[in-house]
C-alpha cells in the first residue's frame, strides 16, 4: 500500500495517549516511495525516534504538523501481514497501537543508529568420521571435551559452551581447522539429510498426523496426550513434511529451558534451516532470527512466547506446546497470551494451529469438548510403560524430617540403591516462609510488601520476593522482647539441607531461582542430571515442565494443600496441571516410575477426581463448577488494575472510573476491591473486576473506560493496566 507523498503519513510509536500520529513528508523526501510498514525518524518531544509508518492520512494538509526526518528502510519493514494481525491484537486487547507493534519488533531495530547486524558464530559436527580418525586428530583433552558435547548437544555457540571449557572458541576454531565441524552464521547448521528413527508410530499418532495432514486450511487442534505419549514425534513428523515442501513452522514453548532440548530434537530430525528464538538471546540473534525468517531463509522456529510475532513468507503451521503453561501469558505491561495469538493468526492466515498438552487448560478443553476445536487424544505412552502410580501420604500421621516423613526418605533411598534417580518437587523457594515468635505471634513482613519475609539460610537473612528486600535476623522479637523466634514452614533450601544429611554419599541437586541463575548454570545442571548418575533434585517448577530423565523413577510432590484454601478461582486447575506434569517426569523410558503425594487433606475431592478418576474427569467436573458460579471459561473475565503510593489517589481514580462508566447490564463489575498483595513494593494495588456472558458486549464496556482513562481526565500519578482473558487474580 503506497502512502501519499505529497502531504502527510500516519506513524506509530510505543506511546500510551494516541494509537497514531501524523506527520508531513518534506519536500527533500517527496521523491521516495513511502509505504505502509517502513521505518522512518521522526522528532517527539525533544528526540528524535524510530516510527512504524502505518496508513494515509484523510484529513487534509496541516502547515504546524512536523515533518519526518528521515527514512530507514526503502521497502516494508514490517509486511502487511504483520500490520493486519497487529491491528487485530490492538483492536482485542485495547492496548494502545505502538505499544503492540512495537512488542513485535526486537530490540536492535528500535534504534535508529544501530549499524548493520554483526555475525555471530554457530556450531555442529560435520560427517563423522571413523572413530579412529577422531582421536587421532582430537590430541587435547579440551577438544575431546567439546567435541562430545557438540556431539550430543549441537549445534551450539562457543559461549553456550564455556561451562564445559573456558577457551571453548579457540576449541572450535581449531576443530573447524581440522575439518571436524560446520560454523553457521545462524543458530543452525544444515549438516546431512537426518532419519526417522526406527520405531513405528501408535495408532494415536498416526492418526493425528493423518488427520492433521488432511486439513492443511485454518483448523486449531488440541493434541491432547498423556505424558509420555509422543507429543513431540507428532510435531516433528509434520514439521518435516512442511518443511520438505518448502514451507515454514513456527513452534511456541512456554520456558526458555525448554527451547533448546526442542530445537535439538528438530535440527537433528529434520533437513531444514532450524532457529531459536528467545530472551536468552543476544539483541543480535534475535534480530537475525527475526530477519531470516520474515525473508525465508529460515524453515522453523522455536521460541517462547515473543516468537508469535515473528514474520514469515510462507507460515504454514503454528504449534504451541504445553499450551496450558501460565508462561505464554505476559504478566506485565501489554498483556498478552501468545496461545491465544497462535489461533487468531492461524484464522488470519488460514493455516492449521496444534495445541499440545497433557493437561489442557480449561478454556482448550471446552473448545475442544464443544467441538470448536479438533480434539486429537494420545492414550498411551510410547515406551508401552504404565503411568507413574500415585500414592497419597497423609504426613499428619507422620513425623517429619526438614520437610519429609521417614518413609519418603527411605523410598529415595531404595531408589538411589537401584541407581536411580529422585525428585522432590516444591514451589517454594528459600529455607522456611515465616520467621515467628513463640511468645506472641509475631511475625516477620516486609516494609515495602504485604508479604511475609522468606528466610534464607545460607546468607542468615530475611528476603522480601517481591521486592527483593533483604533484612538482618532480629535478636529480640520486635512485638514483645522475647528471643523465642523461630523459622515456620519448608523451602527447597531446607529440604536440600536435610537431605545432604541424611544422604551421606549421594549427589543432591538444588535447582530454584537462588542456584541457577544463569543459561550456563541451567545447561550444566540438565546435563549432569541427564548424565544419569543416581541423583536426588529438589526443585520448584524450574523442573516440571517437558524435560526428559531417562533415570527419575520416584518424584515427590511437597506441599500442595495452599491451593485448597486460595482466593483464585484457578487454583486447583493450576494446581493440577502442575501435579501431572511433575508426575509425568517419572518413569518415562523404560522404568517404571512412581509419585508420592505428601498432604494433611487426603480426604479433599480434589485428590478423589484428579486421581481417581484422572484429568477429564476433574476437567468436566471443575467446568461444571465454573459455568454454576459464572466464572471464565464459561464467561468473560478482564481486570483494570492500578497502583500509586498513595492509597487515596487509588481509591479514587477507581471512583472515578465508576462514575463515568456506562451501565451494561451484561456485565457485572467486582470493586473496587484490594488485590490480594495489597501492597508491593511501596505501592497500594487494587482492581476492578469485570465479568460478562458475552464477549463484544464485555469489550464494549472496556473500551469506553479505557477511552476515558487515556483521555488524561485522571490523576497522573496512578500506574494502571488492562488484563483481558487474566489467568490469575493476584
Amino acid at each position: 500500500m503506497l502512502i501519499d507523498n505529497l502531504h502527510t503519513i500516519q506513524v506509530v510509536l510505543p506511546i500510551p495517549f494516541a494509537d497514531r500520529l501524523t506527520y508531513l513528508v518534506p519536500d527533500a523526501l517527496s521523491h521516495i516511495k513511502i509505504m505502509a510498514g517502513m521505518r522512518v525518524i521522526v522528532p517527539f518531544r525533544n528526540k528524535k525516534l524510530v516510527a512504524i509508518v502505518f496508513d494515509s492520512l484523510s484529513s487534509p494538509y496541516n502547515k504546524n504538523l512536523k515533518s519526518i526526518i528521515e527514512i530507514i528502510d526503502s521497502k516494508p519493514f514490517l509486511p502487511k501481514k504483520s500490520l493486519t494481525f497487529l491491528y487485530q491484537v490492538h483492536r482485542y486487547y485495547l492496548q494502545p497501537l505502538g505499544e503492540v507493534v512495537f512488542t513485535s519488533i526486537p530490540k536492535w531495530f528500535k534504534n535508529s543508529t544501530n549499524p548493520a547486524l554483526p555475525k555471530e558464530i554457530w556450531w555442529q559436527l560435520k560427517n563423522q568420521p571413523s572413530d579412529e580418525k577422531i582421536v587421532s586428530q582430537l590430541k587435547s583433552n579440551k577438544q575431546q571435551k567439546i567435541y562430545q558435547y557438540l556431539q550430543k548437544n549441537g549445534p551450539l555457540q562457543s559461549r553456550s559452551m564455556t561451562h564445559i571449557e573456558a577457551t571453548a572458541s579457540a576449541q572450535c576454531q581449531a576443530l573447524y581447522k581440522k575439518n571436524l565441524l560446520l560454523k553457521s552464521d545462524l543458530c543452525f547448521v544444515d549438516a546431512h539429510p537426518p532419519a526417522d528413527p526406527d520405531f513405528i508410530l501408535t495408532d494415536d499418532q498416526q492418526k493425528a498426523v493423518d488427520t492433521i495432514r488432511s486439513n492443511m486450511g485454518f483448523h486449531p487442534y488440541l493434541l491432547d496426550g498423556i505424558t509420555g505419549s509422543g507429543k513431540t514425534e507428532v510435531y516433528i513428523r509434520l514439521v518435516k513434511q512442511l518443511v520438505n515442501e518448502g514451507k515454514q513452522a513456527l513452534v511456541l514453548v512456554p520456558e526458555i529451558g525448554l527451547t533448546p532440548q526442542l530445537f535439538h530434537e528438530f535440527a537433528k530430525r529434520i533437513h531444514g534451516r532450524v532457529c531459536v528464538f528467545h530472551s536468552g538471546l543476544t539483541a543480535v540473534a534475535r534480530a537475525r532470527a527475526w530477519v531470516k525468517a520474515k525473508s525465508g531463509e529460515i524453515d522453523v522456529i522455536v521460541a517462547t512466547r515473543s516468537g508469535i510475532f515473528t514474520p514469515f513468507t510462507n507460515l504454514a503451521m503454528i504449534i504451541v506446546d504445553e499450551e496450558h503453561d501460565l508462561s505464554f501469558k505476559q504478566q506485565d505491561g501489554f498483556r498478552y497470551s501468545a496461545r491465544d495469538l497462535a489461533v487468531m493468526r492461524g484464522k488470519m492466515e488460514n493455516i492449521p494451529v496444534l495445541l499440545g498438552s497433557a493437561t489442557p487448560s480449561l478454556e482448550s478443553f471446552n473448545n475442544a469438548k464443544n467441538n470448536k476445536y479438533h480434539w486429537l487424544k494420545l492414550r498411551e505412552r510410547t515406551n508401552k510403560q504404565a503411568l507413574p502410580r500415585i500414592d497419597i501420604l497423609d504426613v499428619r500421621t507422620h513425623k517429619m524430617q526438614k520437610g519429609l516423613s521417614k518413609q519418603v526418605l527411605n523410598q529415595i533411598n531404595e531408589e538411589i540403591n537401584k541407581g536411580n534417580q529422585a525428585l522432590v518437587f516444591l514451589n517454594r523457594r528459600g529455607w522456611s516462609p515465616k520467621l515467628s515468635c513463640q511468645e506472641c505471634g509475631w511475625v516477620a513482613e516486609s516494609d515495602q510488601c504485604d508479604t511475609y519475609l522468606t528466610y534464607h539460610k545460607h546468607i542468615h537473612r530475611l528476603r522480601c520476593h517481591h521486592c527483593e528486600r533483604v533484612y538482618s535476623i532480629p535478636e529480640f522479637c520486635p512485638g514483645c522482647g522475647s528471643q523465642k523466634i523461630e523459622t515456620m514452614g519448608i523451602g527447597t533450601e531446607k529440604i536440600h539441607h536435610g537431605l545432604l544429611n541424611h544422604l551421606k554419599d549421594v549427589k543432591v541437586i538444588r535447582v530454584d531461582r537462588d542456584t541457577v541463575k544463569t543459561a550456563n548454570q541451567w545447561q550444566r545442571t540438565i546435563d549432569e542430571i541427564k548424565s544419569g548418575v543416581p541423583c536426588v533434585m529438589v526443585g520448584t517448577q524450574m523442573l516440571s515442565k517437558g524435560h526428559d530423565f531417562p533415570n527419575l523413577t520416584l518424584v515427590i510432590i511437597v506441599n500442595v494443600d495452599n491451593s485448597f484454601f486460595s482466593l483464585d478461582f484457578r487454583a486447583t486447575e493450576h494446581l493440577s496441571q502442575l501435579m501431572i506434569q511433575v508426575s509425568g517426569r517419572a518413569g518415562r523410558k523404560h522404568k517404571t516410575g512412581k509419585v508420592v503425594i505428601q498432604t494433611q487433606c487426603p480426604e479433599h475431592e480434589f485428590f478423589q477426581l484428579l486421581l481417581g478418576k484422572g484429568y477429564q474427569d476433574y476437567a468436566l467436573h471443575e467446568l461444571e463448577q465454573r459455568q454454576a458460579i459464572g466464572f471464565p471459561p464459561a464467561s468473560y473475565m478482564a481486570i483494570i488494575r492500578a497502583r500509586s503510593k498513595n492509597e487515596k489517589t487509588v481509591n479514587d481514580f477507581f471512583e472515578n472510573i465508576l462514575e463515568h462508566s456506562i451501565d451494561n447490564p451484561t456485565v457485572s463489575i467486582m470493586g473496587p476491591i484490594p488485590a490480594p498483595i495489597y501492597k508491593k513494593m511501596g505501592q497500594y494495588q487494587m482492581q476492578l473486576i469485570f465479568n460478562g456472558n458475552h464477549r463484544q458486549s464485555l469489550h464494549n464496556s472496556l473500551k469506553q473506560i479505557t477511552d476515558f482513562i487515556r483521555s488524561g481526565k485522571l490523576n497522573n500519578n496512578i500506574i494502571w493496566s488492562l488484563d483481558i482473558d487474566p489467568i490469575n487474580l493476584s
